[in-house]
């Protein structure tokens, strides 16, 4: 199915609409989360503080509770009291305790204070003998022994603290009204090698719900024991109940779901037995405000979006106009109507792209009328130079001629001479390719060599040593010409000695050497026409020096040439000495004709 084709104009409109749209809604939505974020730290900040508040008073009251068991556990005189109540109780065979026994343990008992209000102080002896600071004929405490956490409390080291955590309201009278108890234990021994006695001091949980309550007025805070066990809430049914164990690590500040509801969620620890306090704070409460101030936000922003939709497509259409025009316009000369102008004026940039639209056709008539007139002139001059053209075969068949004349008179040498020129010619005249083999190059400077001789009258030898290896690679044309050309002039300085051209083979260099054994030069002179190779001095710059071993016109053209052509991989050498001639050697890659051939076809 081909996709439908939008216009500029319907891209661009649809393109600002949404730069209008996503921004608006992703600022919405950050500043949701953020007010969100925000709500939720002060209530969670909010949260820690009444839970520092709770966790005083709580440290309190049990902090009362252990210093009422030292004073019991550690005061020598009660501790006399009991164990004489206890001897009568086992004098009497476990049936009853004398009244003046009994009296002082329960005035002792009766006098403690505690902060906090009411508590429950109840010490167990054994063999079922035990004392209270509230009525005991009302009361019977003797099940206590039967309880599974003083069985494991029997098996424990004295002087252990139990902390039991949140029980049923043992006290009968008190049952109603303080329903849960706070119970906290602690064993110690009347003798050595007595059983173990024990001190129970419990806390109706009413003064912990009533702290809660006090501090946390919109919030649910708890008392949870070590394994989250529910040990104090305002909700009795919750007491003995667990909460998630997500919820408990020290100091966490979360959302959590607990009974189908969101809250907002802080655990405080507390310095004693593994216990801690959570608040709770639902999170609709936390965030209703806000959800209803959003709705109204997105309400407004829809509405500004819808007006800003309307104004914005109105006026984006209006702005569109001429390019729609100019669009047409080009339609129209891209079907052969070269006639057509947009027309389109104005000092913005669519009226100047209008006007240069049109001044642009305007040129393109007349440029096509002055083709059309420079086209038929270049017709009539071709077919002149085509009239008056010599062919070059003209020449090259001319001088044959003439080689073949002079031949049969006996002249074998002008016949060699006019040989050697018509190739000489051929090679200069023919540039069909750039690159020729060395063995080319070679013969064509072999050539150049007999029309030298003959021209200065001089018998200059060139020797060649080839590489069968290097006959068929690849090198660009004349490159050798003119470093034989330089050898001649300026090494041999127009007299008779000789030239070596040599080459070989190294990995994938091909070395070729040209070497004279003329008149040489000084260091200082070597020394300048490496600078000059290295482009030390300006194009054109004469070599200096105190006798001009060479002109540097030829060899600076080799050297600027061949650097153009391999860059970096090519690299000349020179050494020379007074009356030692000269030796140059380039170093160039190798290649062959092959290689050109699929390189050709790469490309």
């Amino acid at each position: 199915m081909k996709m439908p084709s939008f216009s500029w104009r319907q891209k661009l409109i649809t393109i600002s609409l949404l730069c209008l749209f996503f921004p608006s809604v992703i600022t919405l939505a950050l500043t949701g989360l953020y007010t969100k974020n925000e709500l939720t730290n002060k209530a969670s900040f909010k949260s820690e503080q009444s839970l520092e508040v709770a966790d005083l008073y709580i440290s309190n009251i049990v902090i009362d509770m252990l210093n009422a068991f030292n004073t019991l556990q550690y005061d020598s005189e009660f501790i006399t009291n009991l164990r004489v109540a206890w001897n009568s109780y086992d004098k009497n065979g476990g049936k009853q305790v004398d009244f003046f026994a009994y009296k002082p343990v329960s005035e002792k008992l009766e006098q403690l204070t505690f902060f906090g209000g009411q508590t429950y102080v109840s010490v167990l002896l054994p063999n079922g003998l035990y004392f209270s600071n509230y009525s005991t004929y009302q009361n019977d405490l003797s099940y206590m022994y039967e309880e599974p956490w003083l069985t494991r409390m029997s098996a424990d080291p004295v002087n252990m603290t139990n902390w039991i955590g949140a029980q049923n309201n043992y006290v009968r009278s008190d049952a109603k009204k303080y329903p849960k108890l706070i119970t906290v234990v602690r064993s110690f021994r009347l003798y050595a090698n007595m059983q173990n006695a024990y001190i129970m001091i419990s806390k109706p949980e009413g003064q912990f719900h009533e702290i809660f309550s006090k501090y946390a007025e919109d919030q649910t805070m708890m008392l949870l024991d070590g394994q989250g066990t529910i040990l104090s809430q305002s909700n009795v049914d919750k007491i003995g109940t667990k909460v998630p164990k997500d919820i408990l690590t020290a100091g966490l500040t979360e959302k959590t779901n607990w009974n189908g509801q969101e809250y907002i969620s802080v655990n405080h620890p507390l310095s004693f037995a593994g216990w801690s306090l959570q608040c709770l704070t639902p999170y609709r409460e936390v965030t209703g405000k806000i959800g209803n101030f959003l709705n109204d936000i997105i309400v407004f922003q829809a509405l500004f979006f819808v007006v800003f939709a309307v104004v914005l497509f109105y006026l984006l259409r209006q702005l569109t106009v001429p390019i729609v025009q100019l669009v047409k316009t080009a339609m129209r000369v891209e079907s052969g109507n070269l006639n057509e102008r947009s027309m389109i004026v104005g000092k913005d940039e669519i009226g100047r792209l209008g006007s240069s639209f049109d001044r642009m056709l305007d040129r393109i008539e007349e440029m096509i009328q002055q083709i059309e007139w420079e086209q038929g002139r270049k017709r009539m001059a071709e077919l002149e130079a085509l009239q008056a053209q010599i062919n070059p075969h003209f020449l090259f068949n001319t001088l044959n001629s003439i080689r073949l004349q002079v031949r049969m008179k006996g002249e074998m040498e002008i016949s060699e001479i006019i040989g050697s020129l018509s190739t000489l010619l051929r090679m200069t005249i023919n540039r069909n390719n750039e690159f020729l083999t060395l063995h080319e190059e070679v013969a064509t400077i072999e050539q150049y060599m007999k029309l030298m001789n003959f021209r200065h009258l001089e018998n200059v030898q060139l020797t060649t040593s080839l590489a069968s290896d290097t006959l068929l690679a690849m090198i660009p044309r004349f490159t050798l010409q003119p470093l034989i050309e330089n050898a001649y002039l300026h090494g041999l300085r127009q007299r008779h000695g000789q030239i070596s051209v040599n080459s070989w083979k190294q990995g994938h260099l091909l070395f070729i050497s040209v070497e004279d054994d003329g008149v040489g030069m000084t260091e200082e002179e070597l020394t300048s026409v490496r600078a000059m190779l290295l482009e030390s001095n300006r194009p054109g710059e004469p070599v200096k020096g105190k006798s001009s071993r060479m002109n540097g016109i030829g060899l600076r053209n080799v050297n600027e040439r061949l650097r153009m052509i391999y860059g970096e991989a090519y690299h000349v050498e020179l050494m020379s000495a007074p009356g030692l001639g000269l030796k140059l050697t380039l170093h160039l890659p190798i290649t062959f004709h092959m290689e050109e051939e699929e390189d050709a076809k790469d490309v």
